[in-house]
């Protein structure tokens, strides 16, 4: 009696599983990626709008804080040396008109 028969089960299990391997690689597929910041433009900080730049991290922050004390929400980054304080652009015009002040 031949052997092929007891083969049958093992193989059809092997082809079932790359299947599912192809399947698997298709549907988790990493081609497509959202934008990141280093993908999207060098100003492009999506919602959030830079109302100053500073030269030092401890301007920025009390300046963030000035903007804080007035109930507008805030964030610090740096970039190539300087620091940027980030508002919603919502609240832009009102955070610029409280730093030049």
């Amino acid at each position: 009696m031949s052997s092929y028969p007891y083969l049958a089960g093992p193989l059809t299990a092997l082809c079932a599983l790359g299947v599912i391997i192809l399947i698997c690689r298709w549907v988790f597929a990493t081609d497509y990626r959202p934008a990141t910041p280093a993908t999207r433009g060098r100003d492009d900080f999506g919602l959030l709008e830079p109302v100053a730049i500073t030269r030092t991290r401890e301007d920025a922050e009390m300046l963030r804080e000035v903007l804080r004390a007035a109930s507008i929400r805030a964030t610090v980054t740096e970039r190539d040396g300087a620091y940027g304080v980030l508002v919603f652009r919502v609240e832009a015009a009102r955070a610029r008109d409280l730093v030049r002040s």
